[in-house]
């Protein structure tokens, strides 16, 4: 069997107020990929007991809704590197939004529920950000991530500001390191998204940015077609840990 090799690129600075603008655009809400993403987060999150969460990355606040999901009295913070995005997440809303390099630092206090969708592909110095939010997760942490092989997809990943790809069983290792006990884990996407999609992403860089016209019309027909795809194989990783 060939094996992938976890590949980490030489550290960057990604200007994310500008990535915020020109790069993610509006994937979060009509991304096919984000939307089948929230949905296997709703299910893992289900089952969890929660009443404060920590939105670790909480960009533009897109999660915010799905972190709050049939818990009308839960309390949802966050925090980001972008001022940007922060600036975005405070509207309308009642929860405290924080400035924090997460690989750098932490926020005083605990959550009961820590959540990171999305992020620990960017960090390079990934396992002192699973330390920092080890020491803010009282019960709970939920993460997405990128797996794969990062040569390969390496034009989109640094397209996004990517840094590295998991192998498979790579963060779960990096979790015990951190302090945490995995209670599950999720490889989704193959065969439609990961290798096919992904292998076409990299080479036409389609997906930048906003959707229009016939791109809204593709991500639809998309997100249909990915729910024939695997929950044991694929590129898109979601966790669930828990304190050890």
């Amino acid at each position: 069997m060939l094996k992938v090799a976890s590949v980490t690129r030489p550290p960057i600075v990604p200007d994310y107020d500008q990535m915020w603008t020109d790069v993610y655009g509006d994937h979060q809400e009509s991304g096919p990929v984000h939307r089948h993403l929230k949905r296997i987060v709703r299910e893992v999150l289900a089952p969890l007991d929660y009443a404060t969460v920590l939105d670790v990355g909480c960009g533009f606040g897109g999660n915010i809704a799905l972190l709050e999901h049939g818990r009308p009295t839960v309390r949802v913070d966050g925090a980001d590197i972008s001022d940007l995005a922060l600036e975005h997440a405070r509207q309308g809303r009642t929860g405290s939004f924080h400035k924090l390099d997460v690989e750098k630092g932490r926020l005083d206090g605990q959550w009961d529920l820590v959540h990171s969708g999305l992020i620990l592909e960017h960090i390079p110095d990934d396992e002192a950000a699973l330390r920092n939010m080890r020491a803010m997760t009282r019960k709970y942490l939920v993460a997405t991530t990128i797996a794969g092989d990062f040569e390969r997809y390496r034009a989109w990943d640094e397209a996004v500001g990517h840094v590295r790809n998991y192998r498979r069983g790579e963060l779960e290792a990096k979790l015990a390191r951190a302090g945490f006990r995995v209670r599950r884990s999720i490889y989704w996407g193959f065969p439609f998204y990961s290798p096919l999609a992904r292998t076409l992403q990299n080479h036409s860089r389609e997906g930048l940015g906003r959707f229009r016209g016939h791109t809204y019309a593709l991500a639809e027909a998309l997100y249909w077609l990915y729910y024939l795809n695997s929950w044991s194989r694929g590129d898109i990783v979601v966790v669930a840990a828990e304190p050890a």
